[in-house]
């Protein structure tokens, strides 16, 4: 299931993710794409045993 949502990104950043989806794709394709590719890779960081959700509790202390 798809959910909208709203999402505030540097004028460089969608300028750049236009040009990648040209026309045969739409931004939520590129950007939805990126997003699995980044959380792969963070899921493979994670240690063994240690789920997803621990390392996003991590993930948002290191932010505040």
């Amino acid at each position: 299931m798809r959910v909208r949502t709203n999402i505030i990104l540097a004028e460089e950043i969608l300028k750049k993710i236009d040009i990648i989806a040209g026309e045969k794709h739409k931004r939520a394709a590129v950007i939805e794409t990126a997003l699995l590719e980044f959380i792969a890779r963070e899921e493979a960081k994670a240690p063994v045993g240690e789920d997803i959700e621990v390392a996003d509790k991590k993930a948002a202390s290191k932010t505040r």
